[in-house]
């Protein structure tokens, strides 16, 4: 029977070859051997705030060590519990679900260390709050609420048990190889079902050093890169991009190079793949079913640029047809069955709006075509999509041509708000690549030829970088006020 967090941590904390492993940050370096005493200070803390064990408390979570540390107590004890990101100022502090009894705010490290001195423990970087709108509503212990992206506007509220997520992490121990000799660096957010899940919690139960990192980029990544010399990374599209401008050669010391979040583009995927020493690997998720899908490493590059891969273990893949009259050569609607994937759906009150479907199939909203070799490649979103001249319109397979283009680095298509001759408008936004010289109306000219007349966009922009939500998706919302 697979070990409880509780006892993976004192697994790791005695064993020999683990226990001089690290958990760091920019500021504090625990090893895992310090970690229960730690955990036992944080205990202390939760348990004088008055909360009650069967009230859900909300982690405001920077990506910071007492934030995992705090995590990790909470998982060790039971405790139900919401991760959200953090709030811009303590001014301005974001609601919190009336089902939740408290508030913890986690300080950031450098916060911290200007408060007391290096040395001060996790616990006092935690700041206990009670909610003034809790309702008083007792949630069921052991529970995980994460908050979807809300790329397309809408957020929802996630529910799953520790011993779902668990297992999904045992699942990315699997599919990337964790050890106790891996060194993992997470610069994606711990409050997104990506770095905690497939990233944070798998490098937990291989006993690895674990490096958080804190609003990164290009200079801090490589910052950490040289001081803690990562072998397994998790990160996002973007991160990959920025990161391009200050690798000046090739990387040989990894093993795995993890992206998640939106769909990469086949070219960026490429150039980035020879940097990381061909270890690059999408992985294929949703916050309701975490990691579910990726590649292997021996696969060839243009499989790993363009399809999903092998499920993960237990994880079946299926295409139901789109209803859409269209050819089903042309894909169908991709659907998920999961062992560890989410139970259901609550309000911002803790009830239920949804309960996972009985037989345990999954509507991911993507559509997908399968390979030859029984592979998915996904096309595009199932709502992401307009009428034009009677013809249905896949806003993904626009963005894919234009990212072909010369000179084209990143690609966004959104509806407009207008209404044309043809139908609803066509948006599309541009990230050109450094030293290139086009702009809106270049571009549209050279769609012409490449698709239909009823598909080339209305609109071209030019723009120096696309809208990104917390969690390192495309904010959708954004560029739709944008658009027109």
């Amino acid at each position: 029977m697979p070990l409880s967090i509780a006892a993976l941590i004192e697994q790791n904390a005695g064993a020999v070859e683990k226990r001089e492993n690290i958990l760091a940050d920019d500021v504090y370096t625990f090893r895992l051997r310090e970690l229960p005493q730690l955990l036992d200070e944080i205990d202390v803390v939760v348990m004088q705030s008055g909360a009650g064990a069967d009230s859900c408390l909300a982690i405001e979570c920077n990506n910071s060590a007492p934030s995992a540390l705090l995590a990790l107590a909470l998982m060790r004890a039971g405790r139900s519990f919401i991760l959200a990101p953090p709030s811009v100022t303590e001014n301005d502090l974001k609601p919190v679900p009336r089902f939740c009894s408290h508030r913890i705010v986690v300080s950031s490290p450098n916060a911290c260390l200007r408060s007391a001195d290096a040395t001060s423990p996790p616990a006092n970087c935690l700041r206990v709050e009670a909610n003034p709108f809790y309702n008083g509503k007792p949630t069921a212990t052991e529970k995980l609420f994460l908050r979807t992206s809300g790329s397309m506007g809408v957020s929802k509220i996630v529910v799953h048990s520790h011993a779902r997520v668990l297992g999904t992490a045992r699942n990315a121990v699997e599919k990337y190889g964790f050890t106790a000799e891996s060194r993992v660096s997470i610069p994606v957010p711990l409050a997104h079902s990506y770095g905690f899940t497939a990233g944070f919690l798998p490098a937990v139960i291989a006993g690895a050093s674990i490096d958080l990192q804190d609003k990164t980029n290009v200079v801090r990544y490589l910052d950490h890169e040289r001081r803690f010399r990562p072998d397994i990374v998790f990160a996002t599209p973007s991160l990959c991009e920025m990161l391009l401008t200050g690798f000046r050669k090739p990387r040989t010391q990894y093993h795995a190079f993890v992206t998640s979040g939106q769909r990469i583009g086949e070219e960026l995927f490429r150039t980035f793949d020879q940097m990381v020493g061909g270890r690059l690997i999408n992985q294929y998720g949703s916050t309701e079913m975490s990691a579910t899908a990726a590649c292997d490493f021996g696969d060839t590059l243009d499989k790993r640029a363009t399809e999903i891969g092998r499920p993960m273990s237990g994880v079946e893949l299926r295409l139901e047809p789109r209803g859409d009259g269209l050819d089903p050569g042309t894909g169908g609607e991709l659907y998920c069955s999961h062992p560890w994937g989410f139970e259901g759906y609550v309000d911002e009150d803790g009830e239920w709006i949804a309960i996972a479907a009985a037989d345990g199939w999954y509507r991911t909203g993507d559509i997908a075509v399968k390979t030859t070799g029984g592979s998915m490649i996904v096309t595009g979103r199932a709502d992401a999509s307009v009428n034009r001249s009677g013809y249905l319109v896949m806003l993904s397979d626009i963005e894919r041509i234009v990212e072909r283009l010369d000179g084209v680095g990143e690609v966004a298509v959104v509806a407009g708000k207008k209404e044309t001759e043809r139908g609803q408008s066509i948006a599309v936004f541009c990230v050109l690549r450094s030293g290139v010289a086009l702009d809106g109306t270049q571009v549209r000219r050279r769609c012409v030829g490449l698709m239909p007349p009823y598909a080339i966009p209305d609109e071209v922009r030019i723009v120096t970088e696309l809208p990104l939500l917390e969690s390192g998706k495309l904010n959708r919302r954004a560029l739709e006020a944008m658009a027109g």
